[in-house]
Formats: structure tokens, C-alpha cells, sequence
């Protein structure tokens, strides 16, 4: 009768119980003969490896969660788990991130690259209603918010600025059709000089202004409209509530430079500050949107600058094809530091990503506000030196709290107006609304936008009532979110993958 034993891969070496020279010891000397002894040592091995294996499993799998191993790309259609965490070329920023240089001056503030130059005689914009030396309106031509209609508190007196649809040095030459919309309030203004030179399609931009804050803006616009020449594209919106319609006053720029340094960072000047005004982001990027020129719009706010030859590359994509149908793309958004100057190529971005200097969106506030899936991927793929497409996902579980930037068109459902920007997550319920509709989402490569200036990182300062206004704000945004959830989930039919 033979006897068999097991060697570690698993293949059998058998004898009989007496070998060919009849002798045991043979066998003993071969280790074919079980004792008892061994058997038992067998045994707690195999019942160690039973233990230990799961142990190191869930260990390993809490580091993956927790941003401690790396993570590689995937290959396929497959996309990355939502737990993936950091894809390898940012996760070593936690790291080794390079120590931020607190001492040297921000590479980048709007209207930089213009310092020394004096503005020039020429306005490059088309006024309306005697700007920007006197405002005057008829009643008939205030408009309400698109969303909210006569029920919400804001006014819109559109087109204050009418911006072209070419060069004026060359009529017959149409600008590329996608429109950037874009928002900010009176203190932000100027940093649209920075859009108009990087942007090479329309532009429709709304100011939240009350009162004279209208002011403020008026001026920083006309120095814009005097020393930048690619203001000739720019549309501009007045938005305000009703109680505190645009107002001007004579003598607010006392200098005359074209970086506007004597006009800009005055936010505590502000009547929205001063009488402790929400920003409403939602009414402003409405009527941005639907002021537009051209039915396909990248919705995007005014401190994000887009990458080089972003619209005309993304218009050569699709060239030659059929629009669909609730179809959007997804532009990428990343940051850099202050002290560093904002990347126009992916080829750029990548460097200044290994260097530690840049990471995306949010990264460091809300991790799952701009981690978009793929992300890993994005960033092993090298510069493709155009504008194609990388995945195509849903706003569904595990991407449900994703808020995208993209390029849409003017049809696509509404931003919620009732929520603020103090409340932060003001695009949740449009990213809700979508996924109920079957949006499908195709993420960008070769393009993104980059957040100017620097890497928003979570304030260390103590609690103060400046944080009990905030948790207000953010208590109100969430209750708006579930009323309009609950809305939306009678209007439409149940989708269980588009969790709230």
C-alpha cells in the first residue's frame, strides 16, 4: 500500500510502505514516513496561515483607505473604486510634499502680467445704459433669476456690457462656439483679464452687486476694458437683490495702472459684507449660462483658469459628430500653489505634480467634491496635446457626492438658487437631477482648469462666530438639498444607484 506526502507546491511523491530495498529507514531517510509528531507541526502552520492571511488582508486594505500604499492604474474599461484614494503621483505630496515658502511673493494675482502698463485710450467693450460713467435703466428691462422666477429675492439687469462675436479686427472671423460662464462678486471682478487672454471663445460673466457695490465693479471693468484687448468678447450681467439696486459713485480709482492694484482686494469695503450678504453662486451661474451666446457652455467660476486651446480643441473632437442628448464632459480641476505660476498644458501640470505643487480640486477640503473616477489614470497618461475623451461614468454610487465642472449645453437642468455659497455643495442638487435624467459623463483628457491662487487647505483657527455663521449657512443648504431631493424623486422615475 503506498504512502504519500506533500511538497509545497502541492504535487504528491508516493512509495510503498516498503521500498525497493525493503528497508523503512530507507524511507525515514526520505521523508515519506509520517510521525506524529510532524503531523501536529503541519497542522498549527496551516491553522496560523488560516488566521494570519485575513488579518494581513483588512490590515492591508485599511492602509489602501486611509491614502498609506499606492495605488496603480487599472487597465480595460475597469474604472478605480471610489476607495482607491490618491492616485501614486499625488499621494506622495502627503509625504514628501516640498515645504510651501511662505516668504515669497504669489506668482500669480490677476492682472500681473500687466504691471507698468498704463490703459490705453480705446475701451475694447460695448457699454449699455451709459456705463461706466452713469447708470440708467428702464424698469421693463430688470429681469428675474432664471430658476426662481418672480418667487426668489434677486434682479438681473443682463447685457450691461455687450460682448462680440469676433475680433473687431477681423469681422468675418466667428470665435469658437462654446461659451465660458463665469461669476463673481464685485471684489472679484478683475480676474477676468486672466480668462479673456487664456479663453478664445465667448465669454458671459454675471456680478452679484448690490448697491454700490456695483461701483466697485463698474470701475474695475472699465480699467479691464481699457488695457486688456481681449475684453472685446466679454458679456457682462448685473445681479442684485431687490432692495439694493446698482449704484455708482464718481472718483473711485485714484490711480491708473493696468494691474489694478489700487482697485483690487477691498472685499471688507463691500455692502455685501458689510450687511453680511450670501453670495447666491446658483442665481449667478443661471443667468451666466443661459445669457450666452452659443447653446454649448463650460459653466465655471472665476478663479479657474482653463487650459491652453480648450475650446477649440474640444470643438475639433467632436467635429463631424452628432450632439447627443444629455451627454456632458468633464473638464478636470487642479490647484497650485500661490507661489508657483498656473500651468496652461497637461505637460505642465504633470511636472509641477511630481514636484509636490499641485493636486486636485479640493483635495485638501472635500477629497470626494473633485475626485473625479479616473483620476488615476488621468495622471499616468502623458500630455496627448489635444482635447479627447478619457472614460465615459454617471454621477451613481461610489461618485455620488462628485460635483464636475463640464461642458453642457443651456438645456441642462438648473442650479438650485436657494442655495449659497457660504453653504458650500451648492451643485449637489443638479448633479441629482442628472443622474435621474441618465446623464452620462465623459471625463477630459488633454484639458482641465487650475484654481488660482494657491491650495485651499482646511483653516486651523479656533472657533469663531464667524464658524456659527458658516454651520448656519451649511444647515440651510442641506435642508434645501432634501426638500428638492424629495422633489425630484416623485417628478422622476426611482434610480437606486443615484444615492444622495
Amino acid at each position: 500500500m503506498p504512502m504519500c506526502s506533500y511538497n509545497a507546491l502541492g504535487s504528491a511523491a508516493c512509495a510503498r510502505r516498503w521500498g525497493s530495498h525493503g528497508s523503512a529507514g530507507a524511507l525515514r531517510g526520505r521523508n515519506l514516513v509520517r510521525y506524529p509528531g510532524s503531523m501536529r507541526a503541519r497542522t498549527r502552520r496551516l491553522l496560523t496561515w488560516l488566521t494570519g492571511v485575513p488579518i494581513l488582508i483588512l490590515l492591508a486594505l485599511r492602509l489602501l483607505s486611509k491614502g498609506f500604499l499606492p495605488v496603480f492604474g487599472t487597465s480595460g474599461k475597469r474604472q478605480e473604486p471610489h476607495s482607491a484614494g490618491i492616485p501614486g503621483l499625488l499621494r506622495r505630496q502627503q509625504h514628501s510634499h516640498r515645504p510651501r515658502d511662505e516668504s515669497r511673493p504669489p506668482a500669480y494675482t490677476a492682472g500681473l502680467y500687466m504691471t507698468g502698463r498704463r490703459p490705453g485710450n480705446v475701451s475694447a467693450c460695448q457699454w449699455r445704459y451709459g456705463l461706466p460713467h452713469s447708470l440708467s435703466y428702464p424698469v421693463k428691462n430688470l429681469e428675474w433669476s432664471p430658476e426662481a422666477g418672480e418667487r426668489g429675492p434677486y434682479r438681473v439687469l443682463s447685457s450691461v456690457i455687450l460682448g462680440a462675436h469676433s475680433p473687431p479686427k477681423e469681422p468675418f472671423q466667428e470665435l469658437p462656439r462654446l461659451t465660458l460662464c463665469t461669476h463673481a462678486t464685485a471684489d472679484q471682478v478683475y480676474a477676468v483679464v486672466e480668462l479673456a487672454r487664456r479663453w478664445e471663445g465667448p465669454l458671459s460673466m454675471a456680478i452679484f452687486v448690490p448697491g454700490m457695490d456695483a461701483a466697485l465693479a463698474v470701475s474695475l471693468l472699465d480699467r479691464a476694458c481699457h488695457c486688456e484687448p481681449e475684453m472685446f468678447k466679454v458679456s457682462v450681467h448685473l445681479v442684485f437683490p431687490t432692495g439694493y439696486p446698482p449704484a455708482l459713485e464718481p472718483g473711485i480709482h485714484p490711480e491708473n495702472n493696468c494691474a489694478a492694484s489700487d482697485l483690487q482686494w477691498r472685499e471688507e469695503e463691500t455692502v455685501r459684507r458689510i450687511h453680511d450678504m450670501v453670495y447666491p453662486i446658483n442665481v449667478a451661474r443661471n443667468v451666466a449660462r443661459m445669457k450666452a451666446y452659443t447653446n454649448q457652455v463650460l459653466v465655471s467660476d472665476i478663479e479657474l483658469l482653463p487650459s491652453k486651446n480648450l475650446a477649440s480643441g474640444f470643438l475639433e473632437m467632436i467635429r463631424g459628430r452628432v450632439p447627443r442628448a444629455r451627454v456632458v464632459f468633464v473638464t478636470p480641476v487642479f490647484e497650485i500653489e500661490s507661489n508657483e505660476v498656473p500651468p496652461s498644458t497637461k505637460k505642465e501640470l504633470l511636472a509641477a505634480a511630481r514636484s509636490g505643487l499641485a493636486v486636485y480640486f479640493h483635495r485638501f477640503q472635500c477629497a470626494h467634491c473633485q475626485r473625479f473616477p479616473g483620476l488615476t489614470r488621468w495622471m499616468l497618461r502623458p500630455d496627448p496635446g489635444r482635447v479627447k475623451p478619457l472614460i465615459v461614468t454617471k454621477r451613481e454610487f461610489p461618485h455620488h457626492r462628485w460635483e464636475p465642472v463640464f461642458v453642457g449645453t443651456r438645456d441642462d437642468p438648473f442650479y438650485t438658487e436657494d442655495m449659497s455659497w457660504e453653504g458650500r455643495q451648492d451643485k449637489m442638487t443638479q448633479m441629482f437631477e442628472m443622474c435621474l435624467l441618465n446623464y452620462r459623463l465623459v471625463v477630459l483628457d488633454g484639458a482641465f482648469l487650475v484654481h488660482t491662487p494657491g491650495i485651499k487647505r482646511k483653516p486651523t483657527r479656533n472657533k469663531n462666530s464667524q464658524d456659527d455663521g458658516i454651520h448656519m449657512h451649511v444647515k440651510k443648504n442641506a435642508r434645501v438639498y432634501q426638500n428638492v431631493v424629495q422633489r425630484l424623486q416623485q417628478q422622476y422615475p426611482m434610480n437606486r444607484r443615484c444615492r444622495q
